[in-house]
Parts: C-alpha cells; structure tokens; sequence
C-alpha cells in the first residue's frame, strides 16, 4: 500500500503541511537504504566517540504498474493537452527538479505465527526513474515492474534540534495500518 502526498509547505520548525494524497499503485518490493555517518573521534590512541546517526536516505520502490497520472506527479512530469476539444494529454519530461513528497508503505512481519503491520512514513523525499526498460514478448512471459527510484532527507519538524526522517508504527491489522497512512497522506 504504497503512498504519497506533496509537500505544499514547510516552516522549519514545525509540521509539514502536504497536498492531496494518492496511492501510488501496487507494490512488489521496497528497498530503503540509510546513510549511516561513520566519524569516530579518537584520543589517547583509541576510539572516543563515533556519530552513527542517519543523515539520509535513499531507495527504490517495484509497482506491479505505474499510471500516467502518478509518474507525473512524483516526478514533475508536465501534462500538456493538444489537439481537439476532447483534448490529448501528452507529458514533457524536462530538467526540472522532482517536487517533495512524503511517502509510506506498510510492511508485513511474520513472528512465531503472529502478523504485524509496521507503516512507515517519510516524511520528505524526491521520486526519480533511472529506468525505462521495454522487451518483447518470448516463450513466456516477463513480468516487467516499473521501478521508482529515490531520496529523502530529514526535516525540522519542531524545535528539539533533530533532523527528523520518517516515523513507523506496528499495527495488529492491515486495516489499522492503512487508516494510520491515509491520515498521513491526507
């Protein structure tokens, strides 16, 4: 249950106010990966201190399919009508920076025969697609997933000083889950 929602604004410091949100399509996998700093301080010949904390993110998401509609809104594809009243939509890729989105997805877990639901969602990420890939059809079929790339920094959301990334909660039920994640993305 992968989704989104623009950001609209954002005042450091506090809540980020998002747009209206959707759901991107159904997912096959997600990957996130974090940036993990690594920068010990030594003294006296040995290790004092490390910082180990987050400095971003980055990852992918596999969609068993992508509309037209959703590419263009996580990656800022512009829709451009033409042609006669019932008008053709067609979409302009440019150079253009992708706008910020928070994101989410639930996760299944499985423990000693007990399911959880943990929803994860990020709270401010840019969607990139690295790839378009295209075969023809041969004995069989390959299922071809569309695959969004992207990355995600943290944000200021209140005034502890903390750079914050994403939040999670473990739900007993997917329904619970979902309710948590549409709240999120409006």
């Amino acid at each position: 249950f992968p989704v989104a929602a623009p950001v609209s604004s954002h005042t450091e410091g506090s809540a980020i106010n998002y747009g209206t949100g959707f759901v991107i399509g159904n997912a096959v996998a997600a990957n996130v990966n974090f940036d993990v700093n690594d920068n010990p301080d030594y003294g006296d010949d040995i290790m004092i201190d490390n910082d180990t904390g987050i400095s971003g993110y980055n990852g992918d998401i596999d969609l068993n399919g992508l509309s037209a509609t959703v590419r263009s809104s996580l990656l800022g594809w512009d829709s451009v009508s033409s042609g006669t009243p019932a008008a053709v939509t067609h979409y302009e890729v440019s150079d253009e920076i992708t706008p910020q989105m928070g994101f989410g997805f639930i996760h299944i877990s499985q423990l000693a025969g007990v399911k959880s639901y943990e929803a994860y969602w990020f709270h401010q990420a840019r969607f990139t697609q690295r790839t378009i890939t295209a075969a023809t059809k041969k004995k069989q079929i390959e299922w071809n997933h569309p695959k969004l790339n992207f990355t995600g920094e943290g944000v200021y959301l209140d005034s502890t000083g903390k750079a914050k990334f994403f939040d999670w909660m473990t739900f007993e039920s997917e329904a619970s889950a979902k309710a948590w994640l549409k709240t999120k993305a409006g």
